[in-house]
């Protein structure tokens, strides 16, 4: 019976392999831990690290709670302050106890109303260090499995979790790096275009702050000739130039891609206008040239010349072809 509950639990594991979240995931463990285990209560702890923050921890949350934890806010509120100390709430982790047992002081106080007769923590590890824990407890006594088979149980399901979460982090590891220009380390298309409405989404929220959503196109004029002129490697330091001098204008929440070539698009909130924008873009790369090259730019205002991406874009670029003609029929006439 015992090695019957193990190999379904493993093929119910199956299913976490098309977890797209984690969040998925830790609710698709909490059922197995549900169906097989006759664990009616539990939780889980994670700390999240995001692509976009370059990994740094998050604080520690509590996640897909079920039982008598389930849409308990005041109980996830009262684990917070214990994740501060420990994310596996300074108990002996990896079996259960009797909840009088509990050694944790603060930890026995905040689930003492709860009913509980058995708690135990069982820690989630990423690359060999302690990501989080599954909290599980039950408000009565477990009667299809026994203790060795129960301690089975969780021990396999905070393995498979782990390495699920693994799986996840890896597949964002690789989605992300698929839509950054390799060269220069600005996004490419896909990145832009992947996170234009969310930038869109936050102008909205702050609409009360009068700021003007910009589409900035930069475009290196002759870029061709410097190639020919002074090789590819020069001409890979100019772009790659040019992503720092524009990264200096543009706020931490905007965006700067590349979209092949030597031509680069911008998404960004600003207090100014976006012909001021773009002349102020155009100026700080112009200064970091050092005479070697110039740029030509365009710009759009989100909502003012479009509400679409396309939209935006086609005038955008318009703008800045008008920019080109001009600067070259100024340079004739010098």
């Amino acid at each position: 019976m015992e090695a019957n509950l193990l190999r379904r639990l493993y093929a119910h594991t199956r299913e976490w392999g098309r977890a797209q979240r984690g969040i998925e995931l830790l609710e698709l463990a909490g059922e197995a831990l549900r169906e097989f285990g006759q664990i009616d209560t539990g939780c889980f702890i994670y700390r999240k690290r995001g692509i976009e923050t370059d990994f740094v921890p998050q604080p520690p949350a509590a996640f897909a709670p079920w039982g008598a934890f389930a849409d308990d806010g005041q109980f996830v509120s009262g684990l917070r302050s214990l994740f501060e100390t420990s994310l596996t709430l300074d108990v002996p982790t990896d079996r259960w106890l009797l909840a009088e047992d509990i050694p944790n002081p603060s930890l026995a106080e905040l689930v003492r109303g709860y009913g509980l007769l058995e708690f135990g923590v069982w820690p989630i590890y990423s690359r060999e260090e302690v990501r989080g824990a599954i909290l599980v407890a039950r408000t009565r006594a477990a009667t299809r499995i026994t203790a060795e088979m129960s301690n089975a149980l969780v021990d396999a399901c905070a393995a498979q979790v782990s390495l699920a979460l693994d799986m996840i982090m890896a597949l964002r590891i690789a989605e992300h790096a698929s839509q950054r220009d390799l060269l220069t380390g600005a996004w490419n298309r896909r990145g832009i275009e992947s996170r234009v409405p969310r930038l869109v989404n936050h102008h909205r929220s702050r609409l009360h702050d009068k700021e003007h959503l910009i589409l900035g196109l930069v475009d290196v004029d002759n870029f061709k000739e410097i190639n020919d002129t002074y090789g590819h490697p020069t001409g890979d330091r100019v772009l790659r130039n040019i992503v720092r001098a524009i990264s200096t204008c543009v706020d931490a929440g905007g965006l700067i891609g590349r979209l092949g070539g030597d031509e680069f698009i911008i998404l960004c909130q600003s207090k100014v206008h976006w012909h001021d924008f773009m002349v102020q873009i155009q100026n700080v790369v112009g200064n970091r040239a050092n005479g070697l090259y110039a740029v030509s730019v365009g710009g759009a205002e989100w909502g003012v010349d479009g509400t679409t991406f396309e939209a935006c874009y086609a005038k955008a670029d318009e703008r800045l072809y008008a920019n080109k003609r001009a600067r070259k029929e100024a340079a004739v006439h010098r």
